[in-house]
């Protein structure tokens, strides 16, 4: 039987699709010059720590993404709707015996990163990835194309951008916009609302540009710590965002919103008379819900909790307890102590956070909530 020319295979969450996802194809091109390279986004991937961008919109930026680059009206260049007809997590040796039995003439070819050299061996099944498909590996910064476990590959020549879509992620939900992304793709995000591009500029028309900045702030020290706490980015963003989303509401609507909240422990009535600014959390948590269409019981619980904290909070919670305290916009000294202390001892940092909470509010005479004495109670007892 005659071989035919090579095929490959670029599969992907593609979330978000950047200029590194080109380059490494547009080398690929070069160097096999196949009969078809085809991007297979994946419907759902098994290697995710959130849930990603829907479907359909990951494969409208990846268009765009193209038609951005100088793969543009390349006809042996095309997106494979394989993986996404199956509406479930697809592996990766399915694409393989697929494609296989869709090009049995052709040697098949998957290209990766090298960062996905060294877990090569941890993905499913991937003795038969191997027997169906020669792997195509290019050098991203950080990553080298040499590894312990002797993963048989054809490398490309040069080294690849290391733009990283979870980096990316990040930054997108902090406002950012990458230049490691087409100009077309960010105003699609933007347009369409993407990576809580919608819930920033709801936020943004709620809030002074003080206020703003500081939620911003804690989101981003929220996704810096995230990771170490085995949180997934996009929910410390989100509480990190709309944690004050509240916080510059009339007293009426404020009273209204925290009454609907309905938080264990909140004593409404004590906090309404002795400590008002307290109802701006529990407010929060319902606005977020009603406006913001949040559903996620973690963010709501760590938006509610963030000015007064509660003895068994969630680790998200937790997280957005502190970071509210420590971003980096804070002037005040124990703001800086607690945030670079949370790098190294988050555990510590939590308490240090609670600490400089209850003296503050001992300090001004004022009067404190019972939810953040019995926070106090339970860190010491651990």
């Amino acid at each position: 039987m005659k071989q035919e020319k090579p095929v490959v295979i670029y599969g992907g969450s593609f979330d978000p699709p950047h200029k590194g996802h080109i380059a490494l194809a547009s080398q690929a091109l070069r160097r096999l010059r196949p009969r078809a390279l085809f991007f297979v986004p994946g419907f759902h991937t098994p290697f995710k720590d959130a849930r990603p961008v829907p479907f359909g919109d990951r494969l409208g930026l990846l268009k765009e993404a193209l038609r951005g680059s100088a793969l543009a009206g390349r006809p042996e260049v095309g997106i494979s709707s394989f993986e996404a007809r199956r509406r479930r997590v697809v592996y990766t040796y399915e694409t393989v015996a697929y494609f296989k039995k869709r090009y049995p003439r052709s040697r098949l070819y998957l290209l990766i990163g090298s960062d996905c050299l060294a877990a090569f061996k941890s993905w499913k099944r991937w003795p038969g990835i191997l027997r169906g498909a020669v792997l195509l590996a290019g050098r991203r910064p950080g990553f080298t194309l040499k590894t312990k476990e002797k993963v048989p590959f054809l490398p490309l020549e040069g080294t690849f951008p290391r733009a990283a879509s979870s980096d990316l992620r990040g930054r997108l939900f902090l406002g950012e916009r990458p230049a490691e992304m087409q100009r077309g793709v960010r105003a699609l995000i933007e347009k369409k609302g993407l990576y809580l591009s919608r819930e920033r500029a709801l936020l943004k028309k709620r809030l002074s540009a003080r206020r703003y900045r500081h939620s911003l702030e804690t989101a981003r020290l929220a996704l810096e710590l995230a990771p170490g706490l085995g949180i997934p980015p996009q929910k410390a963003a989100l509480a990190g965002l709309l944690h004050d989303c509240a916080r510059e509401l009339a007293p009426r609507r404020l009273r209204s919103l925290a009454l609907k909240a309905r938080t264990p422990g909140m004593l409404y009535r004590a906090a309404a008379g002795e400590a008002p600014v307290l109802l701006h959390a529990w407010a929060g948590a319902a606005a977020a819900r009603a406006v913001f269409g949040v559903d996620d019981r973690e963010v709501l619980e760590a938006i509610a909790l963030h000015a007064t904290g509660a003895p068994g909070m969630g680790a998200l919670s937790r997280l957005v307890y502190v970071c509210d305290l420590a971003e980096e916009g804070r002037e005040f000294r124990e703001a800086g102590l607690v945030r670079e202390l949370a790098r190294r001892d988050f555990g510590a940092a939590l308490r240090a956070a609670n600490y400089v909470k209850l003296s503050h509010a001992f300090s001004c005479g004022g009067w404190v909530h019972p939810l953040s004495v019995s926070l106090w109670n339970s860190l010491q007892e651990k």
